[in-house]
């Protein structure tokens, strides 16, 4: 029988809703949890790690999450591992998980879209979904996995495209790598890409802009003169910014701001052959770095790790080469 650690860190999986605007009752414990699952033939167990709604979590947070993992997932009498989540920022620490972590065991993370005392709550569908993703150890070859109406995500590619849905959580361009149905786990493939970032702690100074139509400088301005360690830019399209963008881009560069750019559509890589100003030419021969099938939010998580590991240029070119 596989024995499973639900790993709890808070999120609407947990959270009650009392009969007054904005009261609250006391969370679900695991024992709550435990009462209200069907028996799937495994060993639970239940730790709480954090009791934090996504809004609240942080990057640094995430890091010391994963810290945890690793010295746990070697314990001879687990065999996989279930963590809750908050679903606003879930995607960023699945994302940093898997840059980090050496997976040998399923680690599988999951959350709710709505509250428990509603009617439509889907956080033991999740979770009992997660548990059964955790249970196969062929779902360790996936790494850190995001599991939401039955539907198992890489962490890499998942993103939350809408704000109630119980689908909320896709992955554009791509798709799940499989299926929960019934007591089945179908795992149809493997992640395209992964990539380990060793670090002791990341990098916090790294601010994140996403591009609209006639955008100005203000925000690069501030993030500039604020000496942050990097920047990462939603740019349009496939690499694209304003042609007014380059100066600021190029004093950037010369003060050693690592400058990261994404493209505001949240999927697919960079990279086109157009000639005008501001293209993907233009950036690239500024010496930018470019985030391929990544969204912001990942991207600024990435460039956090790898400026937490290395500042030499060449290194950091090399962690984005993919």
């Amino acid at each position: 029988m596989p024995n499973i650690m639900i790993l709890t860190t808070g999120g609407s999986i947990a959270t009650r809703r009392g009969p007054i605007v904005a009261g609250t009752l006391p969370p679900l414990k695991g024992d709550d949890l435990l009462a209200m699952l069907p028996q799937h033939g495994t060993e639970l167990i239940f730790e709480a790690f954090a009791n934090l709604p996504g809004s609240h979590q942080t990057p640094a947070g995430a890091h010391e999450l994963a810290r945890y993992v690793a010295t746990i997932i070697e314990r001879p009498e687990l065999d996989g591992i279930v963590i809750t989540h908050g679903t606003d920022t879930l995607e960023e620490s699945a994302y940093l998980l898997d840059l980090t972590l050496s997976v040998t065991k399923p680690i599988v993370m999951t959350g709710a879209i709505r509250a428990a005392t509603s009617l439509s709550y889907d956080g033991l569908s999740n979770l009992a979904a997660a548990i059964r993703v955790a249970a196969q150890p062929e779902a360790a070859q996936l790494g850190v996995v995001v599991v939401f109406e039955e539907a198992i995500h890489a962490a890499a590619a998942v993103q939350q495209t809408h704000t109630h849905d119980r689908s909320a959580f896709t992955s554009p361009g791509l798709g799940p790598l499989g299926r929960v149905e019934g007591e089945r786990v179908w795992l149809e493939r493997h992640p395209w890409s992964r990539q380990q970032i060793s670090c002791g702690r990341l990098e916090e100074q790294v601010d994140l802009i996403r591009l609209g139509q006639g955008a100005d400088v203000r925000q690069l301005r501030h993030s500039i003169d604020d000496g942050v360690a990097g920047i990462v830019i939603e740019a349009f399209g496939s690499g694209r910014v304003p042609p007014w963008w380059l100066p600021h881009l190029s004093e950037a560069i010369q003060r050693r701001i690592v400058i990261l750019v994404a493209s505001r559509c949240g999927a697919g890589s960079l990279g086109d052959e157009y000639g005008y100003v501001g293209a993907f030419h233009d950036l690239r021969q500024l010496g930018l770095l470019f985030a391929h099938n990544l969204s912001g939010p990942k991207a600024r998580i990435k460039l956090m790790l790898a400026l937490g590991a290395t500042r030499n240029p060449d290194e950091l070119h090399h962690c984005f080469e993919r």
